[in-house]
């Protein structure tokens, strides 16, 4: 063998051992050279994601496709806060089965409001509050978790695959630490979600046509650790304990940590957000609402109109890590009016130094009205008002 070749081959060798260390390819990635060491924890895989970007800031298995148990309903949750009111009611049919386990003890033809349903299987894991969230946005259960695996190709999470809405056992059934947390990113972008998880407790009325019935929330991190806001718990006998955990520091930056078998799944997710609070900052890179630029309109009653971001973004890295970046405005040559405030025009997208990306789009800072002789009209007069009336007024 020649000198190259081996040179070659002890190379190959510490890239693969490096790999193995970082918890596979996708750990290799976090690797650079100053990142720091995440904590020892007892899980036999780990994900921590900052909400605002994606940002993977650790992982160990992360791509390890293993049981979620009921942080399954973070799915399912999310599916039905997008297509029902939390005041539509939801009727079981006649030929309702009870999958039975943790339950409210559901009946057919009981009715209940989405949100009754929402606070059972949030707050008390209630497997038959799955099924009938499942039931009322799709028409069965089969339906939904048709859209289940839909959302999951929509996010672009490869090792996920549902077969029903509340987690329990199917070898077909599986997740992976990664792909959970990038789940939890997209519900938390919901703020009745968020509402949702962080209910300490609620009452559902005449349960089944009788007694009130008070559901508790089962995510003890809420009440152990001040910063903690989400978001659900799991456990099966083949999935082990399981958990996705949330919590916002005083600058506003959340972290999700995603813990699954484990024995010790509080300790775990406090310890992982800790040490991401800890070693890793937010810094803005662009808020909402910056003008950046403008859009020539045609047949429009004005030549053009400002385009504004629609949300803020944020660098998030160690102190260490110096952030400059390049940005790259994606919009058409022109629009054509009518162009409505608010209108999505075009994205903005900023690279840091790691190749990192941050995106958002572009927004009509007004609207522009189709061209016409009356719309000219109105708009000088308010222009001419502008100018001689409301400085004196």
């Amino acid at each position: 063998m020649s000198r190259s070749a081996q040179i070659f081959k002890a190379l190959l060798a510490i890239i693969l051992a490096a790999a193995v260390v970082c918890g596979g390819w996708g750990g290799l990635l976090l690797a650079r050279a100053d990142s720091p060491t995440p904590p020892a924890l007892n899980a036999q895989a780990y994900a921590l994601i900052e909400q605002s970007s994606g940002k993977v800031l650790a992982g160990h298995n992360m791509y390890q496709e293993l049981y979620p148990a009921s942080t399954t309903k973070i799915m399912t949750a999310m599916l039905a806060l997008e297509n029902l009111q939390m005041s539509d009611k939801v009727t079981l049919p006649a030929d309702f089965v009870n999958v039975g386990e943790t339950s409210l003890g559901l009946l057919p033809g009981t009715t209940l409001t989405a949100e009754d349903l929402l606070m059972g299987m949030m707050l008390r894991s209630s497997n038959d509050a799955a099924q009938a969230l499942a039931i009322g946005v799709a028409g069965s259960e089969s339906a939904f978790v048709d859209m289940m695996n839909e959302r999951v190709a929509e996010l672009g999470l490869k090792h996920t695959h549902f077969v029903n809405p509340h987690g329990l056992h199917n070898e077909r059934h599986y997740t992976t630490a990664h792909d959970l947390g990038m789940i939890a990113r997209a519900a938390l972008d919901n703020p009745a979600f968020r509402r949702v998880i962080t209910t300490p407790n609620y009452t559902i009325h005449k349960l089944n046509g009788e007694e009130d019935f008070e559901v508790y929330n089962r995510n003890s991190l809420l009440t152990q650790y001040s910063l903690a806001d989400g978001v659900k718990t799991g456990y099966t006998k083949q999935a082990g304990n399981c958990f996705v955990a949330s919590a916002t520091n005083e600058a506003g930056m959340q972290l999700i940590a995603v813990v699954l078998k484990s024995d010790d799944i509080y300790a775990d997710a406090e310890s992982l957000l800790e040490w991401g609070f800890a070693n890793f900052k937010q810094t803005l890179i662009v808020d909402a609402n910056v003008v950046k630029g403008s859009l020539p309109v045609l047949n429009g009653g004005r030549e053009k109109v400002a385009v504004l971001t629609e949300k803020p973004l944020y660098f998030i890295g160690t102190e260490a890590e110096a952030a400059s970046f390049t940005d790259n405005i994606e919009l058409p040559a022109s629009i054509t009016a009518p162009v409505h405030r608010g209108e999505v025009v075009g994205s903005i997208t900023y690279t840091d130094g790691n190749g990192d990306t941050y995106s958002t789009n572009l927004l009509a800072a007004r609207d522009v009205g189709k061209y016409s002789l009356k719309l000219v009209v109105r708009q000088s007069f308010q222009s001419v008002w502008q100018v001689f009336v409301v400085p004196f007024s």
